[in-house]
């Protein structure tokens, strides 16, 4: 075998030039392991993948059903037995709290008014006794006067005080008897008072229950409803339980009424879930001062929940990590 040995002039430059093709084909392939993703190797000229798409919004949820009710409703009934006189509203009509909307009939509470007021009125038996009693008195004085000039015995005297005092006690009597007869005027006064049937609350009547001359006997004689503030009851499914909050806004609207639309909020929230029907209550308070929502009708209520979350659970604590102690000798 035949061996060459290059002089050492020749063998360091002989190196670098096998040397150097090496090194640059390792830093060409440098930039294609950089471009790799997801072990999928990319040309140094292959466009990059496009940034994933946000997360799309949550849909609103669906309008649920539900029925629009007034927030009072009274049966006016008259707080005395009697036949109905006369009704002086009519379904449909607009009253006013303290109204009268009916009266019953009141001819003895009249007369027994009258006959009040003629025993309150009469003072001419209580000036008489008043007037007994200055005599009384001034016949008092002159036998004192008489007494102590000694020429009035002490019988008459004693009769003379005697005489005052029995005055002066009748004139008590008239002034307690008048008394009473004005209390008496005005216990009558009541009496016919309650012949008369007065709303309890602003509304609209919704039902006439009798005519005149039907007995009353406690049964309510018209239905008034109050319209200036609606409820709204809906039910709504488990699965936003949390969600549905107590002062949330939302937007309640009449079926089947164009332009029935109007705001609310939430009053009350059932803090269960049924469990038969997997569904729980809402409330909702409906300020109606112009009048656009009837009441009676079905409507569809949005909540305005998309950006709340539901209630978190209860978090379990977290136990403590057993410490391992360090063996003997270890730094």
């Amino acid at each position: 075998m035949i061996q060459f040995s290059l002089p050492h002039a020749v063998r360091r430059p002989f190196a670098v030039a096998v040397a150097l093709p090496l090194v640059l084909a390792a830093l060409a392939g440098a930039p294609a392991l950089a471009q790799t993703t997801s072990g999928v190797t990319r040309g140094p000229g292959a466009p990059r993948p496009a940034p994933p798409a946000p997360a799309p919004a949550p849909a609103p949820a669906a309008a649920l059903g539900c029925v629009i009710e007034p927030t009072q409703t009274a049966e006016i009934a008259a707080s005395a037995p009697g036949v109905l006189e006369s009704v002086r509203v009519e379904r449909g009509s607009r009253v006013r709290r303290g109204q009268v909307v009916a009266t019953l009939q009141a001819d003895v509470e009249r007369a027994a008014v009258d006959a009040a007021w003629a025993k309150a009125s009469a003072e001419s038996e209580l000036n008489a006794l008043a007037a007994a009693r200055d005599m009384a008195k001034l016949k008092l004085r002159r036998m004192h006067a008489l007494s102590t000039m000694e020429f009035g015995g002490r019988l008459e005297l004693e009769n003379a005080s005697a005489e005052f005092e029995i005055a002066d006690h009748r004139l008590q009597q008239a002034r307690e008897a008048l008394e009473l007869a004005r209390r008496e005027h005005e216990l009558a006064q009541r009496q016919l008072e309650q012949r008369q049937v007065r709303s309890p609350i602003d509304g609209i009547v919704a039902d006439r229950l009798l005519n005149p001359g039907e007995r009353v006997d406690g049964r309510p004689i018209l239905r008034v409803v109050a319209l200036d503030r609606l409820r709204v009851e809906v039910v709504v499914p488990a699965s936003r339980f949390g969600r549905i909050r107590e002062g949330m806004a939302a937007t309640v609207r009449a079926d089947g009424i164009e332009g029935a639309e109007v705001g609310a909020r939430v009053a009350q929230v059932d803090r269960f879930v049924d469990a038969a029907s997997g569904t729980f209550r809402a409330r909702l308070d409906v300020p109606n001062g112009s009048g656009a929502l009837p009441a009676g009708v079905r409507c569809q209520v949005a909540f305005d929940d998309a950006g709340a979350l539901p209630l978190r659970p209860a978090s379990t604590p977290v136990e403590p990590k057993a410490v391992t102690p360090k063996a003997a000798g270890r730094t």
